[in-house]
Order: structure tokens, then C-alpha cells, then sequence
């Protein structure tokens, strides 16, 4: 007789052919009463979204993929049907492609960045999915935002402080201060649906791998902060979005200004966090107590011209590895 091969610990099948059932079966219902739950509280629907997708990767990671895209199925079928059908698909498609990518990458024990990469990627893909059967059923954008309805709440909340005796002088310039903002928020709502997506797949990366590891499954981690090194691609992002900038307000191309300016949002975050990284790094090495980082970092978030110098340090540390530059100075 041959020697037998026991499978991986967690990834392998079962002899009993019930158990990828019995598995996808429990997770299904739980991500359906999750679902369910998220979708009946509007304030935390996006909130509670973002650790949906833990539901499908465990799945995904524990059975394969395709017992992972099964569970996807039937829970959009449950969600449909125990919610409005139209609500339900929305909120399943949004994050079920998550749960799969990062299951599928945390089973392949793929890099950390990859899996990342990836189920941002997936996630906006589910959002856009989303958003198309929204278009194609009910001619409905649910990505757009309708100004003039912000307006109108705009006008009805400066008449209340009419009526309360505010100054006429002072409504004009709440007005168009008021404006000014929602016209730039309408404008960087891309930049805002990516770091969503972003923020999306790394809590559930997070959650997921705390899971996997409790059930004595290996799967990588992020590194720690002080090590993040984020790609190349944002300093030259951030360097090309000043130029289009400068372009679009110049040659008033409205697209080139708008698309520039959520590449500049993009990088200008990527290069806080690099920074931070960078500052965590420097503040270990010289021992700085925990009470005054606390204190570096409040003062950082309060004062917007540090955010700035932190954020173009950091981008210059994208390109320039100042603590690779450190260890070959020691």
C-alpha cells in the first residue's frame, strides 16, 4: 500500500463530502443575517459592509473558490429574498467579489500586497457592478450625487437662520463656503469610492486573518508600520496630478482638472501614511515615549500644514528609502 498524505490543515478536503457543505451552509447563514442586519440599519450599512466579505473569504480560503462563489450565490438569492430584492443584489454584488479574491489569495498564501491589491481592486469592481445593474434596471446612478437636492437643504437650513436673526452678510458667505465645499466633494467622489474600497479590504483582511489564525490556519499578516514601503507609482502620481492641475485650471479643461486633482488626493494620502510610517520608524529608534508620540501624531491630525509637510516626506521617502539611507550611514 501506498503512504497515505495528509491534507494541509485547514485547506484540505474532508473524507466526508458533507463538510464543504456544511461549511458554505453555516456561512451563508450567517452572512445572510449580517447582511440583513446591515441592510436594516442604514447609518451602518457601509460600516458593517466592510467585514461582510470576511463571511465569503472564509469559504473561499477553508473550501475553494467554487464552493465560495456558491456561497455568494445563495446568499444574494437569501438576501433578495428576505429583504428587497433590489437592496439585497446591491449590497451582496458590492462585497462579495472581495470575499472571494481575498479568500482565494489568503488559500494560495499569496503575498500580503497582492491580496490587498487585489481585493481593492475587486471591491471596486463590485461597486461597479453594483451601480450598472442599478443604471440598467431603474436608469438610477446610486454614485451620483444630486446637488440639486443638497441645494434645496442648503436654502431650507439658511432660511431657519434667517428666521432666527442671522445676519444677511453672514448667510452669503455660509452659502457659498457651503457650495464651494459640496461642488469639491462632488469632484474628488472618485478618489473617495478607491479609499473606501481601500479601507474595505483591509479590515477585512485584518479580521480574516485574526479568524484563520484561531482556527490554526497559517496566513500572512501586514507587516509592521514602521516597515510599509507603498509603490513608486505614488510619487510619480503626485508629481503628474500638480502638472495636470496647473493645466486644467489654466486651460480650463474640466476633466483633466477633476482627474488630477483625485490623483492628487490619492497620492497626498498614500504619502501621509508613508510618513507616519516613516515618523513611527524615527520615533522607535530614538525611544520617544509612547505619551509624546501620542502627542506628535494629535498635533500632526491638527495642524494642516504639518499634514502637508508629513505627506510630502513621506512621498519623498517612496522614492528615496531614507531608512535604507539610515542603515548605510550605521
Amino acid at each position: 500500500k501506498g503512504m497515505r498524505i495528509n491534507p494541509q490543515k485547514g485547506y484540505g478536503m474532508s473524507e466526508q463530502g458533507a463538510r464543504p457543505a456544511a461549511t458554505a451552509g453555516v456561512m451563508t447563514a450567517a452572512a445572510v443575517v449580517y447582511a440583513l442586519a446591515a441592510i436594516y440599519l442604514p447609518m451602518l450599512t457601509m460600516m458593517m459592509g466592510m467585514f461582510w466579505p470576511v463571511f465569503i473569504a472564509l469559504v473561499t480560503v477553508r473550501e475553494g473558490l467554487r464552493w465560495g462563489m456558491l456561497a455568494a450565490a445563495a446568499s444574494l438569492l437569501l438576501t433578495m429574498l428576505f429583504a428587497t430584492p433590489v437592496t439585497g443584489a446591491f449590497f451582496v454584488l458590492s462585497f462579495a467579489p472581495t470575499g472571494l479574491v481575498l479568500g482565494a489569495f489568503f488559500r494560495r498564501r499569496a503575498d500580503t500586497m497582492r491580496a490587498l491589491v487585489g481585493g481593492a481592486l475587486a471591491s471596486l469592481g463590485g461597486k461597479v457592478a453594483a451601480a450598472l445593474m442599478m443604471l440598467l434596471l431603474f436608469g438610477l446612478n446610486p454614485f451620483a450625487m444630486d446637488i440639486s437636492t443638497a441645494n434645496a437643504t442648503l436654502d431650507e437650513t439658511l432660511a431657519m437662520y434667517r428666521s432666527l436673526g442671522m445676519d444677511e452678510a453672514q448667510l452669503e458667505e455660509t452659502r457659498a463656503a457651503s457650495t464651494q465645499v459640496l461642488e469639491l466633494f462632488v469632484l474628488i467622489l472618485p478618489a473617495l469610492f478607491l479609499g473606501s474600497s481601500v479601507i474595505e479590504v483591509t479590515a477585512s483582511f485584518v479580521v480574516l486573518r485574526k479568524v484563520l489564525v484561531r482556527l490554526g490556519i497559517p496566513a500572512k499578516g501586514l507587516p509592521a508600520f514602521t516597515e510599509w514601503r507603498l509603490p513608486l507609482f505614488f510619487s510619480y502620481l503626485f508629481g503628474f496630478s500638480l502638472i495636470g492641475l496647473y493645466w486644467g485650471t489654466t486651460r480650463d479643461i474640466a476633466w483633466l482638472y477633476q482627474a488630477a486633482l483625485n490623483g492628487y488626493l490619492i497620492a497626498f494620502i498614500a504619502g501621509l501614511v508613508q510618513g507616519l510610517s516613516l515618523l513611527q520608524y524615527l520615533m522607535k529608534h530614538f525611544r520617544v515615549s509612547s505619551f509624546v508620540r501620542i502627542l506628535i501624531y494629535m498635533f500632526i491630525v491638527l495642524n494642516g500644514f504639518m499634514t502637508q509637510i508629513v505627506s510630502w516626506t513621506g512621498l519623498f521617502d517612496i522614492a528615496f528609502d531614507y531608512r535604507k539611507r539610515f542603515y548605510e550611514r550605521k
